[in-house]
């Protein structure tokens, strides 16, 4: 093993914790693979025909062939790490497993869809503040809703204020500017 394959990402054993500088790795580099979707929709608005639906089937397309090779590579690791043959076995019922997946990845590019239409219409500042204002007020919902998650006092009350400031942001429709800083 040479010094530059530690360094590199690897699929984690079932059961096994992953190391911390490599959750950090996949923590950052999903920061900014998020973080740049919208600069990068509104580029794309600009400098081609291309809608809010294509953007996101092409990406979403681009992600699907990334996670088969993902997927094809973490298979032939796993097949030469099992001497035995053994297969892992699942807790989960396959069916349930695939409608999961399947309902997550229907509600990602629902998600993306809806973002990048709201760049498009609103632009990459506003859609951004709506959608991390939004995010919050899904989960809780979402929570709720499958989890019998309760909100609790503070729970409500954040609720609250994230669901005004976003009728703010839709509602308020005069342009604002800055004219003087003063610290």
């Amino acid at each position: 093993m040479s010094k530059f394959s530690a360094a590199l990402p690897s699929a984690p054993a079932v059961g096994v914790p992953l190391a911390v500088g490599r959750s950090l790795f996949y923590l950052i580099f999903a920061g900014v693979a998020w973080g740049t979707a919208g600069a990068a929709a509104s580029l794309v608005f600009q400098a081609s025909d291309l809608g809010p639906l294509a953007l996101s089937f092409w990406r979403c397309a681009g992600g699907l062939v990334l996670l088969l090779g993902a997927l094809a590579w973490r298979g032939r690791r796993s097949r030469r790490a099992s001497v035995g043959g053994t297969a892992r076995g699942s807790a989960e019922p396959r069916r349930r497993r695939v409608l999961r997946i399947l309902a997550t990845g229907i509600g990602l590019t629902l998600f993306q869809s809806a973002y990048f239409a709201a760049v498009q219409a609103t632009g990459l500042a506003v859609g951004t503040v709506v959608t991390l204002g939004a995010g919050p007020v899904l989960i809780a919902v979402g929570a709720r809703l499958t989890m019998g998650e309760r909100l609790g006092r503070g729970g409500v009350i954040a609720i609250t204020g994230a669901l005004a400031g976003l009728v703010v942001l839709v509602l308020g429709g005069e342009g604002g500017s800055l004219t003087h800083l003063t610290l």
